[in-house]
């Protein structure tokens, strides 16, 4: 017997142009939004005051975070809670890639509960405090392909002093409302458009070799990993090649739902700790260190699935037996990510050796749920293990 539960955001809108919705979709929500952004890219490409025009267009008004930085803080978050309250804000627009995103998530939690954003996060007397439907609405507008945060009920932070990056889970951090318009991605340079692919090629991967993999997300997964073997290294190549960055927010889309439903698995747990640490760190860099690594250490749990990873990426397995065709599915990602410049190691992030045991503990500590995910039941032994063979 086959049982799942499935939630999707309450709505998304995909395709070219549905950012022209943002106004009407937000002000079903709230009448003044706080839009929470990074501090160059919307506002250089003109995205932020479209968006500032089109929520004015719909009686909404606005107030801008320009504050979210890559592997934002929960002080990043704080920062925005306390703007939100002073300015009287009902609703957050996240704006952006995941970084403006998860800190839209995060200001919605601190903002509604007059609460630290850390004291959802670790726990002080007890257990971490849980987000209660309090919590602002969220609406967000993705502009990458990307990190799937518009689709996930997970606020990925982290906290500087802890080196702890991890994230507040909770229905009400889902957004009410998911905007995937590829046109926001065409600016996008081909290191962010390489980054942010291989974190929708991990979202899929970790899904389809899940112990939470079910029937829905098996089919949204393997056709998001077929996508991006298609179509990632052109988009790399060529910015402005429309149907190849409409083809990669699709399969950010699918990613995503599986993200949402099945969670991270090992190589999400470990990346985690690296960019804690090297807050510098793109998180597709830290994850594309892992891949490889990870396709050697784990085909034996699930053979017939890592075979079928070597083929959607184009690799011919045909007269292999499974555990054979298996093994290609490393060669089939390494010459992806040499394809896309990100064929990687810890070492050429500037990873220290001496802290691959601390990273692996803490991947267990406070990224357990994503390791238990991962097939196999592995330990600190086994995580330490997949981080020496990325180094």
């Amino acid at each position: 017997m086959v049982r799942f539960e499935f939630r999707p955001p309450s709505r998304l809108l995909f395709g070219e142009g549905v950012l022209a919705s943002v106004g009407t979709a937000i002000a079903e929500f709230g009448q003044k939004a706080l839009i929470v952004t990074g501090r160059r890219a919307m506002q250089s490409t003109g995205r932020l005051d479209q968006v500032r025009e089109l929520l004015a267009d719909a009686g909404v008004q606005s107030v801008v975070f320009a504050e979210a930085s890559p592997n934002p803080t929960v002080e990043d978050t704080d920062r925005g809670a306390a703007l939100a309250g002073r300015e009287g804000c009902d609703v957050v627009l996240g704006l952006g890639g995941g970084s403006a995103m998860d800190t839209a998530k995060g200001i919605a939690v601190a903002a509604a509960h007059d609460r630290p954003t850390r004291d959802f996060m670790v726990a002080t007397d007890g257990q971490p405090l849980v987000p209660t439907s309090a919590t602002l609405p969220v609406i967000c507008a993705t502009s990458t392909a990307g990190t799937s945060s518009e689709l996930t009920p997970f606020a990925v932070l982290t906290i500087p002093d802890l080196h702890q990056k991890s994230a507040i889970r909770s229905p009400f951090v889902l957004p009410r409302v998911a905007i995937e318009d590829p046109e926001l991605t065409y600016t996008a340079s081909p290191e962010i458009t390489a980054a942010t692919g291989v974190d929708v090629l991990c979202h899929a991967m970790e899904s389809y070799i899940s112990t939470k993999a079910m029937p829905l997300t098996d089919l949204m997964s393997q056709e998001a990993i077929r996508l991006v073997g298609q179509v990632l290294p052109g988009a790399c190549r060529d910015g402005q090649e429309v149907v190849g960055r409409r083809q990669m927010m699709l399969a950010n889309t699918f990613a995503g739902y599986g993200l949402a439903t099945c969670g991270a698995s090992v190589m999400h747990a470990v990346e985690h700790p690296v960019s804690a640490y090297y807050p510098e760190v793109a998180h597709g860099g830290g994850l594309a260190a892992m891949i490889r690594p990870w396709a050697r250490m784990f085909w034996p749990e699930m053979p017939d699935r890592f075979a079928r990873i070597a083929e959607l990426l184009g690799w011919d397995v045909k007269g292999l037996s499974a555990e054979e065709a298996a093994k290609q599915a490393e060669p089939a990602l390494g010459g992806l990510l040499q394809a896309v410049g990100l064929d990687l190691r810890l070492r050429d992030l500037g990873v220290d050796e001496e802290l691959l045991p601390q990273m692996a503990e803490d991947a267990c500590r406070y990224m357990g749920g994503a390791v238990s995910n991962t097939p196999g039941n592995p330990d600190v032994a086994t995580v330490t293990t997949l981080l020496e063979m990325a180094y």
